[in-house]
């Protein structure tokens, strides 16, 4: 008999009686807790079970010289499994299709958790043991998991669970100053895909127009009031796409939706760039979406390239998390920006009577 199928005999054995017993109500957190006790049992009797309910199966806790501190943040790569083995998340593409479950438009990436926002208690107490390089198997029970439930819901392993998790995880960058690690990643960046580099006009916000390198003629400026259309594609530094209007390029990343319409973002604009805003600039904010005036929401270093163009122009922008979705991120289902995430977009700006891609109509 393998030891899954006895565990899950002993699982039901064990649930067989709770049903039964009468002489008093049962909490879940004592349903759970004599769970996890039998998986221990049946699995790894040599497990390390902390007086929180943490249990460590295994624990490598690597060679770099940093270990995650109260303010630090450390990038992840995670496996997560119920206790009948079956994986609920992953950030290994490889795993997934060796699962059936791979999807091109899902982020596989690392995920970076900063230990002082509202990972769950769980998870903060795991990652503290672990440098830089360092690996742990470990089970988190459901009491463990209330003290945050992360935005990015199937993506992140730090989301709440209702039954006993189990976790594994490899410890990749730890980062002691969020707002540096993003500065000096943005400047290798534009190193390494710009030449000539491109430099930040502003702390975190880098820009280059390639049609008009040397400046917007004033003849050619639009107008304030004035709506114009913009083409786009958003991407991480890494090169995964999350998100575009463009039809072809949606196809081309394999995520395309038959539902969208495929056509470009209307955006009023204004006077300044600040003036598009509803809210401050902030390298480390967790909320810089604007009010374009009409119905879309933008983030700030977007609308801030916006500003910059004229039409048809086509240009680039990356800049810090910060001034694009923050430390929530903005993800559904595995889906979108993961938190603090450091963004590129490609950009195009048409006229509103040009309606298609590339837009050639000047002013």
């Amino acid at each position: 008999m393998s030891i899954k199928l006895r565990f899950s005999l002993l699982t039901v054995a064990f649930l067989a009686i709770v049903g039964c017993a009468k002489e008093k109500d049962i909490t879940d957190r004592e349903v759970q807790e004599k769970i996890l006790d039998a998986y221990i049992q049946v699995n790894c009797p040599s497990a390390q079970k902390l007086s929180s309910g943490l249990t460590i199966i295994s624990l490598n806790p690597g060679t770099g010289p940093i270990a995650p501190g109260t303010n630090d943040g450390i990038y992840i790569h995670y496996n997560t499994y119920n206790l009948d083995g079956i994986c609920q998340s992953t950030t290994d593409s490889v795993k997934a299709r060796m699962l059936g479950t791979y999807d091109p438009a899902v982020y596989y990436g690392p995920s970076l958790f900063i230990l002082n926002t509202s990972i769950t208690t769980g998870m903060k107490e795991l990652l503290g043991k672990l440098h830089e390089g360092g690996s742990a198997t470990a089970i988190i029970p459901p009491w463990l998991t209330t003290n945050g439930l992360s935005t990015s819901g199937y993506s992140n392993a730090g989301q709440q669970s209702a039954v006993n998790m189990l976790y594994e995880i490899k410890a990749g960058i730890v980062i002691d100053d969020v707002e540096k690690f993003q500065k000096d990643s943005l400047e290798s960046y534009s190193r390494r895909y710009f030449s000539p580099k491109i430099d930040s006009t502003v702390l975190g916000w880098y820009f280059r127009n390639f049609t008009h390198p040397d400046g917007i003629p004033a003849a050619d400026t639009v107008v304030a009031g004035d709506d114009v259309g913009i083409w786009y594609v958003g991407r991480l530094l890494d090169g995964y796409v999350f998100d575009t209007n463009i039809r072809d390029t949606a196809k081309k990343y394999r995520i395309f939706d038959a539902s969208n319409d495929y056509e470009p973002l209307s955006v009023t604009m204004r006077e300044t760039f600040q003036s598009m805003t509803t809210y401050g600039s902030s390298a480390t904010s967790s909320d810089n979406t604007i009010s374009t005036g009409g119905t879309e929401s933008l983030i700030l270093g977007f609308v801030r390239a916006v500003k910059s163009m004229t039409y048809a122009d086509r240009a680039t922008t990356f800049f810090m998390s910060g001034l694009g979705y923050g430390a929530d991120g903005n993800m559904s289902s595995g889906k979108g920006v993961p938190e603090y995430a450091m963004l590129r977009f490609d950009m195009w700006l048409a006229h509103p009577d040009d309606t298609k891609f590339p837009p050639t109509k000047t002013k």
